[in-house]
């Protein structure tokens, strides 16, 4: 079967800076009539996930860190479909929807999806999901249609086992097409008792609402962690913003096309104080800062920059209480029974950014890697009985050998 084209749009929040949760919801007529119960909101969730994976995978000290919250709870709720007991449990309670039944779950996502698909003609949104089979491998029919249905995700067989550089350059083709190139590679190696790929693939161009004037760019320095500087271009704007400076931290919003998408800023006080900013960084904060962002004039100074940034996920998902997925006691039994025999074995996340005087470019993919428990694959054995043996007969439910002997020459009586 051919994949489905994630026609999709793809998520506004890339890492820190970009957000679906200020889609305000229409206000309903005065004379209408009740609809359909609304999905619960998934956003806080995501966002709240992704906060927590960017604190588990960079202090403040390290290198440019950027994930894609959303790209990773997409893939991630994919495999959760696939679940149950307490691998069902701590997904969920890594992912932050203990309080959301499974059919609210898949709900709020597909909402939240065709809602960003629609929230802006301004700006390029594409979003892409897909499943990768081992083929011949059952898959329960279930979890093919949820996958189906609420994130637009069809299967395709590939040969994780006999061929798996070549699936796994199939993948990463499927995955550069959905980014228009920015991330090329996502899987390096496949294990050859892979036999199910869960990807998603996510691609964000917007132009700023007021583009920099180019002309205004110029090299400053750029103060690292470390006391030292390095000469980086930096672009220059003045004008309304909403903004926000408290004793630790200057915030700005920076909106793209029509307003429905913004890129937002942090600043510590200090080069040295990004760690204390990121360690209070949560949903509740979160919330809390962006609410008193207040319409002021002034002045940004902001560098020109572009990244990219890759992690194998593992450790940081089992650092965050998901380890049971991982062991041999994962029950991935909605994908394939029984408990125990798949396993997830390999998350990568992979992110692109670009920002200039004209907007922003990014993109983000991730994959989920399920395997089969590991069994020593043995050839054909030959067992040739040519020479002198022991042999007994024993009796099975008690184990009692009623006899035993040795055969040295088979033809003596």
């Amino acid at each position: 079967m051919r994949i489905v084209h994630g026609s999709l749009g793809s998520y506004a929040p890339l890492g820190l800076w970009l957000t679906a949760m200020l889609f305000a919801p229409p206000c309903p007529a005065a004379n209408a009539q009740p609809g359909p119960t609304p999905p619960v909101e998934v956003a806080p969730a995501i966002n709240d996930f992704g906060l927590r994976l960017l604190r588990t995978l960079t202090d403040g000290n390290s290198a440019n860190t950027v994930v894609s919250p959303l790209s990773v709870s997409l893939a991630l709720a994919m495999a959760y479909n696939g679940t149950s007991g307490t691998t069902r449990t701590t997904m969920a309670e890594t992912l932050g929807i203990a309080a959301i039944s499974t059919e609210e779950f898949n709900r709020s996502n597909r909402s939240l999806l065709d809602r960003i698909l629609k929230a802006d003609p301004a700006v390029q949104i594409e979003i892409a999901s897909a499943l990768w089979l081992q083929s011949g491998f059952p898959i329960n029919p279930d979890f093919l249609r949820l996958s189906h249905d609420f994130f637009d995700a069809a299967p395709e067989s590939l040969d994780f086992a006999g061929s798996p550089q070549q699936a796994a350059s199939h993948i990463n083709d499927w995955v550069k097409q959905r980014t228009n190139g920015k991330i090329p590679k996502i899987i390096k190696d496949l294990s050859r008792y892979t036999v199910l790929v869960l990807t998603d693939a996510v691609y964000f161009k917007g132009r700023w609402s007021v583009p920099f004037d180019q002309k205004e760019t110029k090299p400053r320095s750029f103060h690292l962690r470390e006391g030292r500087s390095d000469t980086v271009p930096m672009m220059v704007q003045r004008g309304e913003y909403r903004y926000l400076e408290t004793d630790s931290f200057q915030a700005i919003r920076l909106p793209y096309g029509h307003d429905h998408f913004a890129m937002y800023i942090f600043l510590p006080r200090k080069s040295t104080e990004l760690p204390a900013l990121l360690r209070s960084l949560d949903q509740q904060h979160w919330n809390q800062w962006l609410a008193k962002l207040l319409t002021d004039k002034g002045q940004l100074v902001l560098p020109r920059f572009e990244l990219t940034y890759g992690h194998q996920l593992n450790h940081a998902l089992m650092a965050m209480g998901m380890g049971v997925a991982f062991g041999p006691e994962a029950d991935f039994s909605r994908i394939h029974p029984p408990p125990g025999w798949l396993r997830i074995n390999d998350v990568e996340h992979k992110t692109y950014i670009k920002v200039d005087e004209e907007g922003t470019e990014a993109a983000a993919a991730t994959s989920v890697g399920i395997a089969a428990r590991s069994v020593r694959a043995t050839p054909p054995f030959e067992m040739i009985v040519d020479h002198p043996f022991f042999c007994a007969i024993v009796e099975q439910h008690s184990g009692a050998m009623l006899f035993a002997g040795v055969v040295t020459n088979p033809i003596e009586h």
